[in-house]
């Protein structure tokens, strides 16, 4: 399953910063002026796994290869942009092929960093970039309803969404049911997607996380177009001290926040609070995503690498249903899925308790499934074929 993530928002609010310190290398270029990202920055970042390693070593594989996400970095949105200023339509098409937007607001000060506006007010920011979303993809809708190829089911949904967007509503606050949206998916409307909404504070407020945090809270509450309840998220993050970071060696990076006041009572939570693990986790429940892995299971001599793969929970982004066994035999491979007779399944856990495939399965538990098992999160799957 491929699962892109947009990075969104105003010029100048760190979202190439934050790009950096999500790939942790220097890919997108960070200047001081509006638009220094003309082209999209695309990268795959791996799925923060609690399993992966230790599952590796008990099928003792040579490798072990993490899901992915790719995220993409677009040049700042400006005003106007639904009508193609700044870069305009360019960048919104590669919008319209995410499945989740994540929409950097800046809440930092900083008079060596230009605002577009000549003043920072995250509240403002975030509903200058939900208005011009609702505007681009009601142009959107409208350029497709012209067509005489647009009838039946697709024609009465956009026309529903047209009406609602008018009046400044997002398409995702309507009740479509699975065909209505079905029939407009390759439109890839922006106001249909899950929002991320990320608060880049200066490297003080990171420090006082819980402030910072609740203080975001509250400005999503201001926000129309937000919806916590049901749809979106929201965290916090500080490019600046990321990218510091990023400068210092591993060994004095714990050393450096505590100096700025943060407390940690385990070094590993250093780990736990940069981007490159914040953000895609939370793109994953945003998503309704969920992992499952192959590996164990193969005999050693055989097992090359130890694979994680996301997968839908149900009702999630790609497909919009769950994930069958005979369905995941098929991303392996077409012949495994033509071969399929059973998968033995184990939650990797429970696994994880064994020193071996077969010390567990001779334990009683690892269970045989059928092709129309409904494959579960943090489950271990070997598919077996002929």
């Amino acid at each position: 399953m491929k699962i892109k993530v947009g990075i969104l928002g105003l010029p100048n609010v760190g979202k190439s910063t934050l790009f950096n310190a999500l790939v942790q290398k220097s890919i997108a270029h960070a200047a001081n002026f509006p638009f220094c990202t003309i082209d999209p920055n695309v990268a795959p970042i791996p799925v923060p796994d609690p399993y992966l390693e230790r599952l590796g070593r008990v099928a003792q594989s040579k490798a072990v290869k993490p899901a992915t996400m790719e995220w993409v970095d677009v040049a700042g949105l400006a005003k106007g942009a639904h009508r193609g200023e700044g870069l305009g339509n360019r960048f919104l098409a590669s919008l319209r092929e995410c499945d989740a937007i994540c929409h950097i607001i800046r809440a930092f000060e900083d008079p060596n960093v230009v605002h577009v506006d000549g003043q920072v007010d995250p509240v403002s920011d975030a509903n200058v970039i939900g208005l011009e979303l609702i505007l681009a993809d009601l142009a959107h809708v409208e350029r497709r309803l012209e067509k005489t190829t647009c009838s039946g089911v697709e024609r009465a949904t956009l026309e529903s969404i047209a009406e609602s967007l008018e009046k400044g509503i997002p398409a995702r606050d309507l009740q479509l049911s699975k065909e209505d949206l079905l029939s407009i998916k390759s439109m890839g409307l922006l106001t249909l997607k899950p929002f991320l909404y990320v608060f880049n504070v200066d490297e003080v407020d990171f420090c006082y996380r819980e402030q910072a945090l609740e203080t975001a809270r509250e400005r999503l509450q201001l926000i129309p177009y937000c919806d916590l309840e049901t749809k979106d998220n929201f965290t916090i993050v500080s490019a600046k001290m990321e990218a510091n970071l990023g400068e210092k060696p591993r060994e004095t990076q714990l050393s450096y926040l505590q100096d700025m006041g943060m407390e940690f009572e385990k070094d590993d939570q250093l780990e736990g609070i940069r981007s490159y693990n914040v953000m895609p986790t939370m793109v994953q429940r945003l998503l309704n995503l969920g992992l499952v892995y192959t590996g164990p299971g193969v005999a050693s001599s055989r097992s090359q690498t130890t694979k994680a793969y996301m997968i839908d929970s149900g009702g999630g982004a790609s497909t919009g249903r769950a994930t069958t066994a005979h369905d995941f035999s098929g991303r392996l491979h077409g012949d495994i899925r033509k071969g399929f007779t059973r998968a033995e399944i184990t939650k990797a856990e429970a696994l994880l308790k064994y020193d071996s495939y077969v010390a567990a399965k001779d334990a009683g538990i690892v269970r045989t499934e059928g092709r129309d098992y409904i494959l579960q999160p943090d489950e271990v799957v070997y598919i077996k074929w002929k």
